[in-house]
């Protein structure tokens, strides 16, 4: 168990036509954290270059191109799952970085070393704000080493094509397989061979071969991999008491049956400050919820770093020395707001069930009426520790 935090964040990596952006979506959306398209970051920025007058097919972009088009792209995020939205200058990207073209011109900038330090600065200072599901073709090698959880997908240059294909029809287009699968190919040359950041799997990555399986079993097998790297989690530090430090899934279960929790938060002056809270553990995220204005608001806006912690099970006792039994667990995480309306309702619906079981029938409608005029939060627990110190059992 090592004692390094790794970042709260799942990378899905592989080639062209592998199915990452359906599955990265999907995968978030299971864990409701944001879904971050770092193909999307590098066409958008092949645009900008095109517009500055970078011509894919010649030389590379000069110096003044790529300052322009650096300065053009700032990278925000909104949404979580399939909501999430990748923003340039706070605006949605569009459809024109879907096309072959812009796909083209992204690959022929990815090589360009100036281009890979930015967009890997901008996708971590994403990563930094968010837990996320990253795709690209290095975010476990290169992006985000440190990330929880990494898969590569892979599949045979046929059946990417034929996946492809099938995407264009949707849209509409249509196309010659044939040129797509040499397209892929081609751009696996590229990327496998590039000298910055070649394409291939993370030393711990859990690589899956797609080829004959459906999307459901892909899915499947990426959110068993999230769930054994989350069960190996690390807690934040070795307890100098080893004999009182409880197993991940007691310290789980600690937080589910848990009452009460205090929130402590830095607001970045000399004096750190903590509140209680009602709360409920759902899918692996803590959901609490307060008045959308005052202090803990503005602290959380500025610092989203938090340590949660759940005391049961008190009991003081006298054993020829003072002391108590307890068990405790904190969370070492980062808190979100809830911004869509459906987690929102669903959050608060499971906090009325849970501290007012016997009028679970009015919860539905109790969050629609707060929905207004009450914020939602989401802890996403970054490291989980228990410490415990219970009764003995009785002899016999």
């Amino acid at each position: 168990m090592t004692e390094r935090a790794r970042s709260m964040i799942v990378t899905v990596d592989g080639p062209a036509g592998a199915g990452k952006s359906t599955l990265a979506v999907r995968v978030a959306e299971e864990l409701g954290i944001p879904c971050l398209d770092t193909g999307a970051m590098f066409r958008t920025l092949a645009l900008e270059l095109q517009r500055a007058g970078f011509d894919p097919t010649g030389s590379g972009p000069g110096a003044q191109e790529l300052e322009r088009a650096f300065a053009a792209c700032v990278f925000s995020l909104e949404g979580v799952g399939a909501s999430s939205c990748l923003l340039c200058r706070g605006r949605p990207v569009g459809d024109e970085i879907r096309t072959e073209q812009a796909g083209m011109a992204a690959a022929a900038v990815a090589v360009l070393p100036e281009v890979r330090e930015f967009t890997k600065k901008a996708q971590r200072a994403l990563g930094d704000k968010y837990p996320l599901v990253a795709e690209g073709r290095d975010m476990g090698t290169v992006i985000f080493p440190d990330a929880f959880c990494k898969v590569y997908l892979s599949a045979s240059a046929r059946v990417r094509a034929e996946r492809r294909l099938l995407q264009l029809r949707a849209a509409g287009r249509d196309a010659d397989i044939r040129e797509i699968e040499e397209l892929i190919r081609e751009r696996d040359v590229r990327d496998e061979s590039r000298a910055s950041a070649p394409l291939r799997p993370a030393d711990d990555a859990v690589i899956i071969d797609t080829t004959d399986m459906d999307a459901d079993a892909v899915f499947a097998a990426i959110m068993r991999a999230v769930r054994e790297a989350r069960a190996a989690a690390p807690v934040a530090v070795r307890m100098r008491r080893r004999d009182r430090e409880m197993e991940r899934q007691s310290a789980t279960d600690l937080l589910k049956r848990g009452e009460y929790g205090v929130l402590g938060m830095d607001d970045g002056s000399s004096w750190p400050y903590a509140v209680p809270l009602s709360y409920v553990l759902s899918d692996g995220v803590i959901y609490f919820h307060c008045a959308p204005s005052g202090r803990k608001v503005g602290i959380l806006a500025r610092n989203n770093r938090v340590c949660f912690t759940v005391v049961t099970d008190t009991e003081p006792v006298y054993d020829k020395s003072f002391s108590t039994y307890y068990a405790s667990a904190a969370v070492v995480g980062r808190v979100f707001p809830v911004v869509d309306e459906e987690e929102k309702k669903r959050a608060l619906v499971l906090l009325a069930e849970k501290y007012s079981p016997e009028h679970a029938d009015k919860a539905g409608a109790y969050a629609e009426r707060s929905l207004k005029n009450t914020a939602v939060y989401r802890i996403v627990p970054e490291l989980l520790s228990g410490k415990a110190k219970l009764r003995p059992a009785p002899d016999g």
